[in-house]
């Protein structure tokens, strides 16, 4: 595959990872990109790098444009690597290279590699660098989602390089979000918010508020995984949603996960899911056996209700359901209604594991409930009208 052209003389050089399945635990079906781009003018800038295993193909699509020792610049927008693993073999190929990066981002990348002998320029937000007709103005995004996150706007084309801000775990023929299936683009994008940025919403705040007063024009937007989002409507739409997430707003639906080793704890997840429809609020109901936690925790992203049951096993949470609360809580979500229940055979207790973390997490509870071996139908009618009280 060739340079592909996103503006004149702005190309993307980037990579596709179509085996791509898992990603820091979260899943990615559908794999993913690491998008890096050209900007072909007097002074030349490569704005981000790859993973090291894709480097050669990354190497072929920047030499269809331009030979790797016209390059003046390369922009680090962010270290994790990804984004930076074959940053050594570039710099080998091409040692006159200025690498353009925040003072964290240099740490990192020392952290990371070897570099002595690089060339190095350090920028701040505000900052910009001229390069002929383009220019680049950065903003650093520190914790959005790692110390040394920062983001490129180039005013002339109006495209905001937004590193993992508004990205996609998605691989597609197309580099176009518009030309792709655009309904999958978008549950991508706030399945990455979900699993990536989740605990991050203040800096996610911070960076759109800081846009703001840069009074940046933004009407492409050039993440470094997934799509581009091209155009005003496609830009409103990821931005306007990456406020609402940021804002930990929710929708008013239900989220009931949990796992069941007899049918006990099935039982009791089900008559919860009924509480909610009978209510009229939309719930899904997720079992960890055939969901990971991962497509749970998008679910989780807008919801305003969430119930976890796990049976018991050796006195414990239940592996699949434990992990997935340690993901959870991770994660960090705000702004909730929780609900534990569980079953049990001769020791009770576990749930209130899960209480815990959900105080941790300071969301509005109701009591844990939890019932010994097979609940009847008495202690189902019992749990709907406990249940029923974390609408009130």
């Amino acid at each position: 595959m060739k340079a592909v052209k996103v503006k004149e003389n702005i190309y993307w050089v980037g990579v596709k990872d179509w085996n791509l399945t898992e990603f820091h635990g979260y899943a990615t079906p559908h794999g993913s990109t690491y998008n890096s781009y050209l900007i072909n003018d007097e002074k030349i800038a490569l704005i981000d790098g790859v993973k090291h295993y894709l480097s050669l193909e990354q190497i072929d699509r920047i030499k269809d444009v331009v030979d790797l020792s016209k390059i003046d610049y390369l922009v680090v927008n962010h270290v994790e690597q990804d984004h930076s693993g074959n940053i050594p073999e570039l710099i080998k190929l091409a040692p006159q290279i200025t690498i353009v990066t925040n003072s964290a981002g240099k740490m990192a990348l020392e952290a990371h590699f070897d570099t002595e002998g690089w060339n190095f320029q350090i920028i701040k937000t505000g900052d910009s660098l001229k390069l002929g007709k383009h220019s680049l103005t950065f903003v650093t995004t520190p914790l959005l989602h790692w110390p040394d996150s920062m983001m490129s706007y180039c005013p002339e084309e109006k495209i905001l390089f937004s590193n993992d801000g508004f990205g996609q775990h998605y691989c597609t023929n197309t580099i176009w979000a518009g030309e792709a299936n655009f309904g999958m683009v978008c549950e991508e994008a706030k399945s990455y918010y979900a699993n990536i940025l989740f605990p991050y919403g203040m800096q996610a705040q911070k960076a759109l508020s800081t846009a703001n007063e840069l009074n940046l024009d933004i009407e492409m937007i050039a993440p470094s995984h997934g799509c581009i989002w091209n155009g005003k409507e496609e830009v409103s739409w990821i931005v306007s949603h990456y406020a609402k997430w940021a804002a930990a707003e929710n929708n008013g639906s239900a989220v009931v996960v949990y796992d069941t080793m007899w049918g006990a704890t099935a039982k009791l997840a089900d008559t919860i899911t009924s509480v909610f429809q009978d209510a009229g609020v939309p719930v899904v109901k997720r079992c960890l056996s055939n969901k990971h936690i991962s497509e749970v925790m998008a679910d989780i992203l807008e919801a305003k209700y969430v119930a976890i049951g796990t049976p018991t096993l050796n006195n414990e949470i239940f592996p699949r359901v434990a992990a997935f609360v340690t993901y959870l809580k991770g994660l960090a979500p705000k702004n909730k209604k929780g609900f534990a229940f569980g079953s049990y055979g001769w020791r009770p207790g576990v749930v209130n594991k899960i209480q815990a973390v959900m105080e941790e997490l300071k969301w509005e509870t109701i009591a844990p409930f939890e019932e010994k071996y097979t609940p009847k139908s008495d202690v189902l009618e019992k749990l709907k009208e406990h249940a029923k009280t974390i609408l009130e």
